[in-house]
């Protein structure tokens, strides 16, 4: 296990983690941002570097959450060392503007690079879909609309 230890810290390899948490929808723009503002500082705080930050909007939760009905998602991709998580759980319950939360470890011994090179090629991968289609299969693409996903939540 320490041999382990010794090859990650000197590849810069690290452990990937996703986080998806629950943030209170009656939040205005300025504070909403503010949130994963704060998240993302936390990440970088404990030596973390956050790979992507997915916002999926506001959506009906299963059941009422702290007498709310909806909540607006957010996943977290991030790497970090073994005691990251730790630390960014326990600033997520802090935080009351944060409803739930929950992180799974995706890999044990990664590359954050890699991974920032692989997110920024999926970006560009739609846009060259949506080049190569025409004008009007877009606008049909865009129009297109989603019902709302139930949710189920689970405490952190």
């Amino acid at each position: 296990m320490l041999n382990r230890e010794i090859v990650r810290k000197e590849k810069g390899r690290m452990r990937n983690y996703e986080t998806i948490f629950i943030v209170n929808p009656t939040l205005g723009e300025e504070d909403y941002k503010e949130v994963l503002k704060k998240v993302s500082t936390l990440v970088e705080r404990q030596k973390g570097i956050l790979i992507r930050m997915e916002e999926w909007g506001v959506q009906r939760l299963a059941h009422a959450v702290k007498k709310f009905d909806k909540g607006a998602f957010v996943l977290m991709n991030y790497c970090g060392p073994s005691g990251i998580t730790a630390e960014v759980e326990r600033d997520l319950k802090l935080d009351d503007r944060i409803f739930r939360f929950q992180t799974v470890k995706i890999a044990e011994d990664v590359d954050p690079q890699e991974l920032i090179l692989k997110e920024k090629e999926k970006k560009k991968e739609p846009a060259v879909e949506q080049a190569e289609a025409g004008p009007i299969e877009v606008a049909a693409q865009d129009q297109g609309t989603q019902p709302e996903k139930e949710v189920s939540d689970h405490d952190g």
